[in-house]
C-alpha cells in the first residue's frame, strides 16, 4: 500500500474519532460537529510529523 493511500484512509478515520472525542464535551449535536471539523486538521499535522519521523528513522537504521 502506498503511503499516500494510508494517510488518506487515516484522515477519513480521524473524523469520526474526533466527533466522539469532542462530543464528550458538548451537550447538543451541532457544536461537536463544528469542533470536530477542526480537530482532524491538527491531528493530521501530528500524524504527518510522526510518519515523517518514522520514515527517517527507518531510513537511518534499515537503509534505502
Amino acid at each position: 500500500m502506498s503511503l499516500l493511500f494510508r494517510l488518506a484512509v487515516m484522515l477519513i478515520v480521524l473524523f469520526p474519532i474526533a466527533v466522539v472525542v469532542v462530543g464528550q464535551q458538548h451537550t447538543n449535536a451541532r457544536d461537536p460537529l463544528r469542533a470536530a471539523v477542526q480537530r482532524p486538521g491538527r491531528w493530521a499535522l501530528w500524524l504527518a510529523a510522526l510518519v515523517l519521523t518514522m520514515e527517517v528513522l527507518g531510513f537511518l537504521f534499515i537503509g534505502w
